[in-house]
């Protein structure tokens, strides 16, 4: 049995042909659909690898039964127009040779396959995990405002009249795009099974009472992950707390966020630890941290919030996608407002507090076990195999 996997992601290729990733894949997610349909091609972006990149803040992607499908970037204007007849033509090839396509949404890519494997009658899944009406009016130029309707709808097609949906929500985005197939409400998030000593660690950190730490993860070349209303929060709450202080980890150029810190007058405040490869080095990451921020303008059910929590980390999170679902009301704000996020800075301070949000983020997280969703994802797409 074959899978073809389709998503925008952009993976890098090394010199010596391996391939490597930052934030959501690595190889233990990706060999989750090799255990399930033994060959596995993914249809992505590549990019070539930085010679002088460190891959100790990378995740190997590369493996036997994985191949690799470089795709156009059908994000572009470019590649919505000039590019898509060649796109078009390879995915057709791809889709004909594969048993099963499942595609990871929002992505033109996936949208594509979708298409392509409904036209051949090819059994097509979908895995929905965020809402592309919300990334593209939220952040994006003039153009992407003006095609997220038409992005919209198309998702919507897609999701409609994919046979299979795998949902990271329980109810945000089966809301927004319904299926007439069946349906898989599931988190893809790889959580660790719940430990207390986790807990018992981050009530120490916090009697402690020394300088709160906030802190976000987010790639810094995607508006989305509300970066800069983190910042300007951060600076507004430092009026009251001039102690705090904000870390933020992720990949790319910092310059345009240093920019805007020392503008606010608090780059000296604000550190940027670059990027990790995702799973032990970023969990550890956020045990040094008091406070996590997610700031978002588009998420489904966030992943990196999901781990902060599940290492008992306080929360507080933008109301963005299915954000709800993990947060208590009082900690979240409308995406965007960084007056609101100030103030819940500020409140975040408070010892009680940080026990309360500690204790109940870590119960909350433990209903997210890896081991027990990851046995509903393997039956959910087991069945797709023998579908007509």
């Amino acid at each position: 049995m074959s899978l073809l996997f389709c998503h925008d992601h952009r993976f890098f290729v090394a010199a010596d042909g391996r391939i490597y990733s930052y934030g959501q894949y690595d190889i233990t997610i990706l060999n989750r659909y090799v255990e399930i349909f033994g060959d596995v091609t993914i249809a992505a972006r590549g990019v070539a690898l930085d010679e002088k990149a460190d891959l100790s803040r990378y995740s190997l992607c590369s493996s036997e039964n994985i191949s690799f499908l470089w795709m156009p970037n059908l994000s572009s204007l470019r590649g919505l127009t000039v590019d898509r007849s060649a796109a078009r033509r390879l995915l057709v090839e791809a889709v004909t040779h594969a048993d099963v396509v499942i595609a990871r949404l929002p992505s033109e890519i996936g949208l594509m396959a979708l298409g392509t494997a409904r036209n051949l009658g090819k059994p097509a899944g979908a895995e929905v995990v965020a809402c592309v009406w919300d990334g593209l009016r939220s952040h994006g130029g003039l153009l992407s405002r003006l095609y997220a309707p038409l992005a919209y709808m198309r998702m919507r097609r897609a999701v409609a009249t994919a046979g299979w949906a795998h949902y990271v929500t329980q109810h945000f985005l089966q809301a927004r795009y319904p299926s007439t197939g069946k349906t898989l409400a599931a988190s893809d998030v790889d959580l660790p099974e719940p430990d207390e000593n986790i807990l018992s660690r981050r009530l120490a950190r916090i009697s402690a009472a020394g300088p709160v730490t906030f802190g976000m993860i987010a790639a810094l070349f995607h508006k989305e992950k509300g970066i800069d209303v983190a910042i300007k929060a951060f600076a507004r709450a430092r009026s009251e707390r001039p102690d705090i202080r904000l870390k933020v980890l992720g990949p790319g150029d910092s310059a345009p966020w240093r920019k805007l810190a020392r503008e606010l007058g608090v780059e000296e405040s604000v550190e940027f630890c670059g990027s990790l490869p995702r799973g032990e080095a970023v969990l550890k990451w956020i045990d040094g941290i008091d406070v996590y921020v997610q700031a978002s303008f588009q998420e489904g059910l966030p992943r990196a919030l999901m781990e902060a929590m599940s290492r008992a980390c306080p929360a507080l999170a933008s109301s963005a996608g299915g954000t709800a679902e993990l947060v208590e009301a009082e900690c979240l704000h409308r995406p965007g407002d960084r007056k609101t996020l100030a103030q819940q800075m500020i409140s975040a301070c408070d010892i009680g507090w940080l026990h309360h949000s500690a204790a109940r983020n870590f119960a909350v997280s433990g209903t997210y076990s890896s081991k027990r969703l990851r046995e509903f994802q393997v039956e959910f797409w087991r069945k797709i195999m023998s579908s007509p």
